[in-house]
């Protein structure tokens, strides 16, 4: 499947880039800022779902939306995809703030739609929370260590991360989809 041009609905660059560094050069994305309601669920396909078809509604074009949940060990799968809200008042340790040292699997839900054809998918890493190590990264990039390795994100570096990230199992699978 050839597109001419996939809109990444974020305000966030670093997203954009990091899809940019895993998507096939065929496939040429954009980000696009739109304000789009986000459904309280605790189901991200659900999430996705929504977010696809009023981002859909509003450009008439190729999208590609994410949702992203960290659910705590500790806390029974808390805050799961309500995250973004508690590091929107807790900053970057937010996880660690909740929780403390512990375990964490973080899902990247990502969904593509063009008007006819849907598809979602879910990237997943699993890995431990530390208290915040490193310098470069975003979110919760700074708290993270995910299994098999004994650095943060954010002391991994963006190369690596955009290897082994939940973002880029989440893109992988969507890339493969969308070529096939």
């Amino acid at each position: 499947m050839l597109v001419q041009m996939i809109h990444v609905v974020t305000g966030n660059p670093n997203k954009l880039r990091e899809l940019q560094a895993v998507f096939p050069p065929e496939l040429d994305l954009t980000a696009t800022k739109l304000d789009v309601d986000e459904i309280q669920s605790m189901n991200q396909h659900e999430i996705v779902h929504h977010k696809l078809r009023q981002a859909y509604e509003q450009i008439k074009q190729p999208v590609i939306v994410e949702d992203v949940s960290a659910e705590l060990e500790k806390l029974k799968g808390l805050p799961g995809p309500f995250m973004k809200f508690f590091e929107q008042r807790l900053g970057k340790g937010a996880l660690y703030e909740l929780a403390g040292e512990g375990r964490v699997k973080i899902v990247c839900c990502m969904g593509y739609f063009d008007g006819e054809k849907e598809i979602i998918v879910d990237g997943i890493i699993e890995g431990s929370i530390v208290s915040p190590r490193g310098e470069k990264g975003f979110g919760f990039d700074f708290v993270v260590v995910p299994d098999g390795y004994d650095k943060t994100f954010a002391e991994l570096g963006l190369e690596v991360k955009n290897q082994i990230s939940h973002r880029y199992n989440a893109a992988t699978l969507l890339a493969e989809k969308l070529r096939g």
